[in-house]
């Protein structure tokens, strides 16, 4: 004999359930083995964003976090095949006759990965560094030469730095916050991959003009962040960095992240005018 229970008990009942962020880290394969290092930060807005700035006491980061989070890697070793060599190629299509990846034509057919070009970045560009979301699609990066951070905001809102180097093929899904600097070798050769036959979308939205406004962003944080919006709690004063809120010391806190703030824009408009001759005509990371 069936019950049914009243309304009101139905949603006491739904109100118990609690929701838990993120998507569970695959364990049938070890999935950790040739992930590259992942590592927090020594302050989330780096006066060099060039430099590792890696906060040595925190230890390496586990690659569950940004699985959870909906980042998917994997190593395709490029050593072999017939790339250009330290040129950009916009559209890239294979050499008929050439030495070319199958595996990496598998993931292309499996995901419907029909454009790809390869872009070099050999300089810091501000404009990658500034915290964005892709609203056109999944951001897919295989990098072929060369080396750079990529910084990801993981399921607490915190930053989690991937050093990705040669062989580093990644997978952003769409409206998760990132960002993008070379490293100290200020040179690195990607390419970067598209779905179906329209023609690619690199548009990004900076973190400040997203705000509970786009699409895939709010798709996002309903899929992976319970729909708690980490930028409607910044409205009442939590820090991006992921400092916490209510200490007797917040006050001199963000008069202090202000400061560190201000100059690390400094730090980076500095950058930025160094290298304005080598980024001329970059296009979207």
């Amino acid at each position: 004999m069936s019950v049914e229970l009243p309304s009101s008990s139905v949603a006491a009942v739904s109100s118990n359930i609690t929701c838990v962020k993120g998507i569970e880290p695959p364990t049938e394969i070890p999935y950790s083995s040739n992930w590259p290092d992942l590592f927090r930060l020594t302050t989330p807005n780096p006066e060099d964003p060039t430099a590792a700035n890696m906060d040595e006491s925190a230890g390496l980061v586990d690659p569950a976090v940004l699985l959870a989070a909906g980042v998917n890697y994997r190593f395709l070793d490029p050593i072999g095949y017939d790339y250009p060599n330290r040129t950009m190629e916009i559209p890239w299509i294979p050499l008929a006759n050439g030495t070319n990846d199958a595996t990496l034509q598998q993931v292309r057919d499996e995901n419907d990965y029909q454009y790809a070009d390869i872009v070099i970045v050999s300089a810091y560009a501000a404009k990658f560094y500034d915290e964005h979301i892709h609203a056109g699609g999944d951001e897919v990066r295989y990098i072929i030469d060369g080396s750079g951070y990529f910084d990801i905001r993981d399921l607490n809102d915190e930053w989690v730095r991937m050093h990705a180097r040669a062989g580093d093929f990644v997978e952003f899904p769409s409206g998760i916050e990132h960002r993008f600097a070379v490293d100290e070798s200020l040179y690195v050769q990607a390419i970067r991959l598209f779905p179906g036959s329209e023609d690619p979308d690199w548009s990004s939205v900076p973190r400040s003009e997203v705000r509970g406004n786009n699409t895939a962003r709010n798709d996002y944080v309903d899929a992976y962040l319970c729909g708690e919006d980490p930028d409607a709690i910044d409205l009442r004063g939590h820090d991006h960095g992921g400092e916490e809120d209510g200490s007797s010391n917040s006050v001199e806190a963000a008069a202090k992240d202000e400061d560190d703030s201000s100059a690390s824009r400094s730090r980076q408009m500095t950058l930025s005018i160094i290298s304005l001759v080598a980024i001329v005509g970059i296009v979207l990371f």
